[in-house]
């Protein structure tokens, strides 16, 4: 006789999220991938964190600028983004766009983040997602998902040992993954989608207007396919799971 088992870890509610930390390998990637539902959960009262993992300089597409003046030009766009969606603070970790650098550096910054921000869910891109490869998105989801598993470990430091001292604690529900082909949750944007609209539409920097018209043509069209037998219009999706459903499978 086979009988069919109930989870152990149930899907965390992700609208019953109060503090979130969004780990981001580019300057865009939360605000594309999930920027409708991070501004419906900071309509609904949450605190919304974007930490961003790499310079993302090598996309900009204007090549007169200076490494400097793109840069500058990124966080405008970015801060000007955040605003519309309700970020209440942007972090940036600095590593280089499409560059070598270190995965348990990676590893240690991000846990001195939840460690500082103490969120209750993170957000970060599905790092197994079927033929993704841009290492930038494998290591950033890689590296969030190690960091919701170890993080209470006060024996393993973080990047600021500060932090690490003054750190006494906390409970991380969920993890959020976006950019992932595997969803378990479908989230109602029918009301936050024109925000996510706005917010995208900052991103100048790396998109020209056709092709900023054609992205967010994907993701209307996108989103219309995730509402489709939920009742509402606009929906992402998002593959939800606890923490410990991250190390071993139990």
């Amino acid at each position: 006789m086979i009988m069919a088992l109930e989870s152990i870890l149930p899907v965390p509610d992700i609208l019953q999220a109060k503090r979130v930390l969004a780990v981001q390998p580019h300057y865009d990637d939360n605000d594309i991938a999930a920027g409708g539902t991070l501004a419906a959960l900071r309509e609904a009262g949450a605190e919304i964190f974007y930490l961003t993992v790499t310079d993302d300089l090598m996309g900009v597409i204007d090549a007169s600028l200076s490494p400097e003046a793109a840069a500058a030009q990124l966080k405008r766009e970015q801060n000007s983004a955040g605003k519309i969606i309700g970020v209440s603070q942007h972090y940036w970790l600095g590593y280089p766009d499409a560059g070598k650098y270190d995965y348990f550096e990676l590893r240690a910054g991000i846990i001195m983040h939840i460690r500082l921000v103490r969120p209750d869910f993170v957000f970060a891109p599905d790092p197994w997602l079927a033929y993704e490869a841009h290492r930038d998105h494998i290591q950033t989801g890689r590296a969030t998902a190690e960091a919701a598993i170890l993080y209470g470990l006060l024996r393993l430091p973080s990047s600021d040992a500060a932090v690490d001292a003054a750190y006494g604690g906390h409970e991380l529900l969920g993890v959020a993954f976006y950019y992932t082909r595997e969803p378990n949750t479908a989230v109602d944007i029918s009301q936050t989608r024109e925000k996510k609209e706005q917010a995208v539409r900052c991103y100048q920097a790396q998109f020209s207007p056709d092709d900023m018209d054609k992205l967010l043509m994907v993701l209307d069209f996108k989103s219309r396919q995730y509402a489709e037998g939920h009742g509402y219009s606009h929906a992402e999706a998002l593959k939800v799971l606890h923490p410990q459903a991250l190390h071993c499978g139990i």
